[in-house]
């Protein structure tokens, strides 16, 4: 079972991404460019709270699930850290982080 809910959050995760991706592309085309901070909350990392509600120290610092994406192919390419805090029964998140660097034209 434990397996199973793992790759349904792994599916999800994926789907919302590539989604988040795709409407991010869209509404930069529309509106302009964003900045990073907005790519951090919207782009790939897929938050179940968005905006990030905690910072990242405070969620790596009690149970967690991190993962990192990379956002960016014109101009500064970022890649983020994502994570999702646990409560204490391991049962629910209740907070989301993120932190980025610039990795390619930082210029």
């Amino acid at each position: 079972m434990k397996k199973q809910l793992t790759k349904l959050r792994s599916n999800r995760r994926r789907l919302l991404a590539g989604a988040g991706a795709s409407g991010l592309a869209m509404a930069t085309a529309v509106f302009g460019r964003s900045t990073p901070a907005h790519a951090a909350n919207w782009a790939c990392c897929t938050l179940s709270f968005v905006p990030p509600n905690i910072t990242y120290a405070n969620c790596t610092g009690s149970p967690h699930w991190v993962w990192q994406c990379t956002f960016g192919t014109v101009g500064p390419v970022y890649r983020y850290n994502c994570c999702e805090k646990y409560n204490a029964a391991k049962t629910a998140y209740v907070g989301s982080a993120t932190k980025y660097t610039c990795i390619s034209n930082c210029g």
